[in-house]
């Protein structure tokens, strides 16, 4: 189990930030309002940009899904993002500017077998962020969304190995892609004044646009 205290201490060492942890379940709209409050108190109201990063999966055909299970992954990764950008998204408007970055997936992009609540939710995301880019462009917000395809993320671990063998194999580059691969994504995200409603996708080309 991962120790929040190490991970606090691991981020401020090599990046020489001030960390604070919150623990939440971001399918609660009470526990985002809970977040926000201490977000506002511990840090105040200047908020620059906002990742909505919190996902779950499940790999189960549509017959073989318990219905629980399907609302599970709609209420963290699509309703969970949504509760994120309302709460928060009023700071932005509030000083003219922001920075949010949505994440999807590949799956949202391209539906595949087993996935039908994961690209369900994921689809969500995608319209959210280019609906969002929409309202928020005038308050000089933007709103963008990285879909990645195979990283090597706990998800990536936790999922049957045949099945991502199968996917690694249908894809040009033949490999999972690296976290910092990624990161470079957010950054330009971040940096770019320019760019809104946008949904990229770093998945080593097994979708093309």
């Amino acid at each position: 189990m991962i120790n929040n205290k190490d991970v606090k201490k691991d981020l401020s060492e090599r990046f020489g930030v001030r960390v604070e942890i919150f623990p939440l379940q971001v399918e609660s709209s009470k526990g985002v309002q809970e977040l926000y409050q201490f977000a506002v108190n511990t840090f105040g109201e200047n908020l620059h940009v906002l990742i909505n990063n919190a996902g779950i999966y499940q790999n189960v055909n549509l017959v073989d899904m318990d219905p629980k299970d399907f609302d599970a992954v709609i209420d963290t990764n699509l309703k969970g993002t949504f509760y994120m950008c309302h709460y928060f998204t009023p700071l932005m408007i509030k000083q003219h500017y922001g920075r949010i970055i949505n994440v999807s997936s590949a799956v949202g992009l391209r539906g595949m077998p087993g996935c039908t609540a994961y690209a369900a939710s994921k689809f969500g995301v995608r319209g959210l962020t280019q609906s969002l880019a929409c309202e928020l462009g005038p308050h000089n917000i933007t709103v963008n969304a990285i879909a990645p395809g195979s990283h090597k993320t706990d998800m990536y671990y936790s999922a049957p190995p045949e099945v991502m063998e199968a996917r690694l194999k249908s894809t040009p580059l033949q490999r999972a892609g690296e976290l910092e691969e990624m990161d470079l994504l957010v950054r330009y995200f971040i940096s770019s004044n320019f760019t809104t409603g946008q949904i990229i996708s770093d998945n080593g080309g097994t979708t093309m646009v």
